[in-house]
């Protein structure tokens, strides 16, 4: 079963990071996902709106927009956009650097513009060249984020656990509904009160908690992006039955689905 929201590949199986400038293009994209990478857009022009899960940006550059492996997002440029997009995988990053991204903002205002991009072409033009050395581009891609860390006033996050960071991939990667905790500390091999440790301590809730706040986050996107029918959301996100989405849904926003989805109509 799918999650009904389409899901995209920019970067190869093996590949482990990608630069490249932004296409300079104004077409609508479609919501869909980039799964098992992360995506740091730098946005020097353009305008528009970047809809990421069930938010709206303004695209108001100079801005950083970062989105985590499983985030739905779509782009609806009204000037055509100039930057770069760079796509990496955790493999390549310490346990500090984890700790930055998985605190980094979505959406990040860029104040020392110039000295910022001019990394990002340096970054580039070493990626284009043939004979480059991936340790090289790794540290770049290092001192790219220490940089963003820096404007997103975050460089003083203190690292978690690993076996913190190993269990937000897997919730972000996993088909949101499909895995209990249970499930997901078997995978980690772990034990499910051993995990429970580890998160309160790291994020300050139960890994129960984060399961349900990534369940209820592709429920808003699925109703906020799709036409697809309660029933059937309900039947994609793994429930018995929809009466038990609708209540999960109303206890943890004080909204039915249905109604959810009219205030996001209401709003556009």
């Amino acid at each position: 079963m799918t999650s009904g929201i389409p899901v995209k590949s920019k970067i190869g199986k093996t590949e482990l990071l990608k630069i490249s400038p932004f296409k300079e293009v104004i077409k609508p994209t479609v919501p869909h996902k980039h799964a098992g990478y992360f995506e740091l857009i730098v946005l020097s022009d353009g305008a528009g709106i970047h809809q990421i899960d069930d938010e709206s940006y303004e695209v108001a550059p100079p801005v950083i927009f970062f989105l985590k492996p499983g985030q739905t997002h779509c782009w609806d440029f009204t000037r055509i956009p100039k930057g770069y997009v760079m796509l990496f995988k955790e493999e390549l990053l310490t346990a500090d650097q984890l700790a930055i991204i998985y605190n980094l903002n979505t959406v990040m205002r860029l104040t020392d513009d110039e000295a910022y991009l001019q990394l990002l072409k340096l970054f580039c033009d070493e990626y284009r060249r043939p004979e480059t050395d991936i340790k090289i581009l790794t540290a770049y891609l290092r001192l790219l984020i220490q940089k963003t860390a820096i404007l997103a006033h975050q460089i003083d996050e203190p690292p978690a656990s690993a076996l913190y960071y190993r269990f937000k991939s897997l919730l972000n990667s996993s088909e949101p509904g499909s895995k209990k905790v249970q499930d997901l500390a078997a995978e980690l091999d772990t034990t499910t009160q051993h995990l429970n440790v580890i998160c309160r301590e790291a994020a300050g809730k139960t890994p129960s908690m984060m399961l349900n706040e990534r369940l209820l986050q592709e429920a808003k996107t699925l109703l906020s992006a799709t036409e697809r029918t309660i029933k059937e959301i309900a039947h994609l996100l793994h429930f018995s039955d929809t009466s038990h989405f609708v209540k999960f849904f109303k206890n943890s926003t004080n909204l039915t689905p249905g109604a959810y989805r009219e205030l996001v109509i209401a709003r556009r």
